[in-house]
């Protein structure tokens, strides 16, 4: 069931709660503020308090969605790399949607887009990677034709200032038993060895950038004990990295 968000002032007289009420404020300050100046800002802001499947209706009578807000987001700043990435975090594997320019995109060519405005994104560069199968490349902007792992490897160096225990993480994901993979600073690791690197640092088991990572999955493909193939979570391959 779809709940919409309506900016008709009768609405703060049903509201149970001061917080509501405040939510509402805020979801009204953004509406006026994307329809009044056309704020990308305001609807990242939006999509934010949106729940998925929750609208939200415009002045001009538009009802959107989070994915609806993203696209308006994009209209409003063409260039806005986070609206690129989140646009494309909302989409499922083989879901499209429609710019205001016409063009139709799927979650793999939004991510693109994000490098392209951003070349040091090393979310977008992770995302990509895990969003493609085996076998299948990526071309870039700037020319280069990336796999799964070459991706995956270059968000994980992308960023210097910023540790990317997850891509470690999904990077180790993609090795089957036996097998290991060199990092752009030229060390080869296996699989426990990325893990291990990923959990040495506070890396956040909860990084919502990292949909699609199946722990189950990755454990069974490290080879290891019956025991570890029910793992469900991330504390589960931590459990495993730090295993004597």
């Amino acid at each position: 069931h779809t709940h919409t968000h309506t900016t008709h002032p009768h609405t703060h007289t049903t509201l149970p709660t001061t917080a509501a009420a405040a939510a509402m404020d805020e979801i009204q300050r953004c509406v006026d503020a994307i329809c009044n100046e056309s704020s990308s800002d305001a609807c990242m802001e939006l999509c934010q308090m949106l729940a998925r499947g929750e609208t939200v209706q415009l002045h001009d009578g538009r009802v959107l969605s989070k994915t609806q807000l993203y696209v308006e987001a994009i209209r409003c700043a063409p260039c806005f790399t986070m609206a690129f990435f989140n646009l494309a975090l909302a989409l499922r594997v083989g879901e499209t949607v429609k710019l205001h320019d016409g063009y139709v995109m799927d979650k793999k060519q939004l991510l693109i887009e994000a490098i392209h405005y951003k070349s040091n994104f090393s979310d977008a560069y992770i995302n990509l990677g895990l969003a493609l199968a085996d076998g299948e490349t990526a071309q870039l902007y700037d020319g280069r034709l990336l796999d799964q792992r070459q991706l995956i490897s270059y968000g994980i160096g992308a960023d210097v200032a910023k540790k990317s225990g997850y891509g470690l993480v999904a990077l180790a994901v993609t090795l089957h038993p036996c097998e290991v993979v060199t990092l752009a600073d030229e060390r080869t690791l296996s699989s426990r060895q990325l893990l291990q690197e990923a959990f040495m640092g506070n890396f956040d088991t909860g990084n919502k950038h990292v949909p699609g990572v199946n722990h189950a999955a990755a454990i069974a493909r490290l080879g290891e004990q019956q025991a570890l193939l029910e793992a469900i979570h991330v504390n589960d391959l931590k459990a495993f990295a730090v295993e004597a």
